[in-house]
């Protein structure tokens, strides 16, 4: 059991927490309960208790193996060498008698790095080596999203790539190409982007090991379903990404094009782009750069192959292009951006990928008043502070990314391997499924959050839960 160490840490990049407690549990007894669990012929029926005291209360995660951000065949490319990764070391759950919580993250050596959301707001546990040198009987930090620093510019940070992509790629936007009026008749069943994701030698090296950058992958996949299967597109629902394949650049390359010291997002991204891409729905570059305002890029969405989704190569300006691609990355001005910040940046990126423009302009302007429910993810700049339209659409970007998905989805998206909830079908892992039916007494909807979704509500019985069982 732990507390506070200090009222405020700025870290290594300026990262400014204004309260943070360390923690210092037993990592040895993790690790055991861990190896035990991996041993288990079904590990996913087996929890992995984590209990702490942070913030003048007690947590108890309840922990399961979770690989539902990856593909059955998923793959890492490292020094060279490619091979099918244990992944037993990606968790997901909730914490103990707290119905409406839930918590993500990685259990590597013992330790625990993720989020765990509450009534009260979201926590963040990660390694406290990763930001300081100094002594201490820690080895993590706990601290709340409300503490977080303002490390983002007043008038936020731009993505500025979808304007200038627009007029690279095309002479009209989106809004000046007509929809049809009938809608195409798409296979229910094709609802997985598969990704190939590119770690860089920077991002690398921010995190140290092969290990925990997939565990940073799985926490962004996490997060990105976790809005896109909630979204509703105009009838297609239950959108999901999978990783198929990761490459981790472990040693630093100089001569390699994308490892050059000065080179702005456009041009790395334009660099990124020259390599096919067409075995993959999308494929994102990774990395840790300072673009001085640029969180990600992405190229927008178009019917053709002329970017977004299951874009093809093509020759463009006498070289091969793939405009399936996209790159974010950790910094800005200085700053390491927060996990729910680079989160967030995959989503809104991922969002430019499916069609959507900025909520901006004659097209999908009007949305900067929302009440007091905040901006919708696709807004042009991103802001600190995070509010319950931060991870969602607007309808406008629903219909451009509904367009879209009619047209190109069934070209490259796969059937998805894993139980999904949300297709009223109770499969493994899952108590109930009703669906996007939030009014069901009885379980928690698809629409819930992450945790607690296709889970029974307290003391109720749901008529769901013995029937169309699907396992393995």
């Amino acid at each position: 059991l732990t507390g506070p160490r200090q009222s405020h840490l700025v870290f290594s990049w300026g990262k400014y927490i204004k309260h943070y407690e360390g923690l210092s549990y037993d990592r040895d007894l993790i690790k055991q309960q861990h190896q035990r669990i991996r041993r288990e012929t079904h590990p996913n029926k087996q929890d992995l208790h984590l209990n702490f005291k942070a913030f003048q209360r007690e947590f108890h995660l309840r922990l399961k193996p979770d690989v539902n951000g990856f593909t059955e065949d998923f793959k890492v490319q490292s020094e060279d060498e490619t091979q099918m990764v244990d992944l037993s070391y990606i968790y997901s759950g909730a914490v103990e008698d707290e119905s409406e919580s839930s918590c993500q993250g990685s259990v590597l050596e013992g330790q625990f790095e993720g989020s765990i959301t509450t009534a009260n707001g979201t926590f963040y546990v990660e390694p406290i080596d990763r930001y300081t040198t100094s002594n201490t009987d820690d080895h993590s930090i706990i601290y709340h999203e409300d503490d977080v620093g303002n490390h983002l510019p007043q008038n936020g940070c731009k993505d500025n790539l979808s304007y200038l992509l627009q007029h690279i790629t095309s002479t009209c936007s989106v809004a000046q190409i007509p929809v049809s009026r009938s809608k195409r008749k798409v296979d229910q069943s094709k609802t997985s982007c598969l990704l190939h994701l590119h770690a860089d030698h920077r991002f690398y090296k921010r995190f140290g090991s092969v290990e925990a950058v997939v565990a940073q992958v799985a926490s962004y996949m996490k997060a990105v379903n976790d809005i896109y299967d909630k979204a509703e597109f105009d009838g297609i629902e239950l959108v999901n990404f999978k990783v198929k394949f990761l490459t981790v650049i472990t040693e630093d390359d100089p001569s390699s094009p994308l490892g050059k010291t000065h080179i702005g997002p456009e041009k790395l991204l334009s660099l990124f782009s020259e390599t096919n891409w067409n075995d993959y729905c999308l494929s994102y570059l990774l990395t840790n750069r300072d673009f001085s305002g640029v969180l990600g890029l992405a190229w927008e969405g178009k019917p053709d192959n002329w970017g977004g989704i299951c874009s093809e190569m093509i020759l463009k300006g006498g070289h091969n292009s793939s405009h399936n691609t996209g790159l974010i990355t950790l910094q800005n001005y200085g700053y390491y951006l927060s996990p729910k910040h680079v989160q967030l940046t995959f989503a809104h990126e991922l969002g430019h990928s499916l069609g959507a423009p900025h909520d901006e302009g004659s097209d999908c302007g009007g949305l900067e008043i929302t009440g007091d429910k905040g901006r919708f993810l696709m807004f042009p700049q991103a802001s600190y502070k995070i509010e319950e339209n931060s991870n969602k659409f607007s309808p406008c970007s629903l219909r451009h990314m509904s367009r879209i998905l009619n047209i190109k989805k069934d070209k490259c998206f796969a059937v998805s391997e894993h139980p999904i909830c949300g297709n009223r079908i109770v499969e493994e892992g899952e108590e109930c499924d009703v669906g996007h039916d939030e009014s069901d007494p009885c379980c928690y909807s698809s629409k819930e959050l992450a945790g607690i979704e296709c889970r029974l509500k307290p003391d109720k019985q749901c008529r769901f839960a013995s029937i169309h069982f699907v396992s393995e």
